[in-house]
């Protein structure tokens, strides 16, 4: 199956919708419907995107070498670091990239050209020169690998704004007669084969997916992060999305396996997120209504892992052990964990509650 024509562009996405995708789409649909029926109190939700905002900004940056954890972005984005340090630059750029989505998304406009220029620009601020920032490449380019060869070719750079131009349009031609996991994957994979940017074109490119996510309210409001998931195997993201060595051949590939593992992710995320709302739901359960970051991050790592120690602790929170202690002891007193004495371990577990 391929996108429907349009008679004034020629972008034409070569893909099948298999039952795979058929399965997780329904899947994701049925969380989609839960995740907006949860009684998520407002400062919970709230939580719930700045965690977001953090682990998006950490997995998108991570994914081109920035060597920050998140709680290094965290002080970065509180001003606790060198600010003309180009890894802090990196993540200070992509928060306000994630701010401007919001403000630009209340006028509930279209993504025109201009939108994929500003992304740039506020992505690329202080770290490209001028006349490379927020505009089209004026060369063309060539990704080469450590050993000096050529793995990709993209289209020439005068070809780029008309290319993105017909995208725009068959994404606004098909967002209704396309399901928007599908829309979203596309875009995904015809922007990045383009390759607008001399640099800076795959933060730009997962960015401009949130704002068409975040335009139609499929992004879960706002709390969905699609990055970690490739940031959790990066050669499984490349090796997926990579399908020929030059632009005119990506172009015309079957994208069917790229979709499915687009998909796929999409649905594990969505199924993470559902895991952070029931750890939010376990403090109203418990008649403590409100957690704090720390304490949500302890009871996420209990969720997986049906325990945690003062050293997985500290791993988590990279912060003093003596206010690790305390993060577990407030966590006893509510009643929510409850301490596990083993000969010379100690360790937490839930306390009656199911999640």
């Amino acid at each position: 199956m391929a996108g429907m024509c349009y008679n004034k562009y020629m972008y034409k996405p070569n893909f099948k919708i298999t039952p795979k995708i058929n399965n997780w789409i329904a899947q994701i649909e049925a969380m989609k419907k839960k995740f907006e029926l949860s009684r998520i109190l407002p400062e919970q939700e709230i939580v719930l995107r700045y965690r977001a905002a953090i682990e998006s900004i950490n997995s998108s940056t991570s994914i081109e070498g920035n060597p920050l954890n998140k709680k290094q972005v965290e002080s970065a984005l509180a001003g606790k670091m060198n600010s003309w340090e180009k890894k802090v630059i990196e993540v200070v750029n992509y928060k306000k990239a994630w701010d401007w989505i919001e403000k630009r998304n209340k006028k509930k406009s279209k993504i025109l050209f201009k939108d994929t220029m500003k992304l740039h620009s506020l992505v690329a601020d202080n770290l490209l020169s001028e006349d490379k920032t927020g505009l089209i490449r004026s060369s063309n380019i060539y990704i080469v690998d450590g050993r000096g060869h050529v793995n990709y070719m993209g289209p020439k750079s005068s070809q780029v704004k008309k290319l993105i131009d017909e995208l725009l349009i068959w994404l606004e031609v098909n967002k209704n007669n396309l399901h928007s996991v599908l829309i979203a994957g596309i875009l995904h994979y015809e922007f990045v084969s383009i390759h607008p940017f001399s640099d800076g074109n795959g933060r730009t490119t997962r960015l401009l997916v949130k704002v068409f996510l975040n335009l139609i309210n499929y992004d879960f409001r706002g709390c969905l992060v699609l990055d970690s998931y490739y940031w959790q195997n990066l050669s499984a993201y490349y090796g997926a999305i990579s399908h020929a060595k030059t632009y005119k051949d990506q172009s015309k590939a079957d994208m069917t396996d790229w979709l499915m593992y687009f998909t796929e992710g999409f649905y594990k995320e969505t199924k993470e997120l559902e895991r952070k709302v029931d750890i939010l739901n376990l403090s109203r359960k418990t008649g403590n209504l409100k957690l704090s970051d720390d304490e949500i991050q302890i009871l996420d790592y209990v969720k997986q892992f049906g325990k945690i120690d003062l050293k997985e602790t500290l791993d988590i929170l990279q912060i003093p052990e003596r206010t690790c202690q305390r993060r577990l002891s407030v966590l006893v007193n509510k009643k929510i964990l409850k301490m596990v004495e083993k000969s010379k371990n100690t360790y937490y577990i839930l306390k009656n509650y199911k999640l």
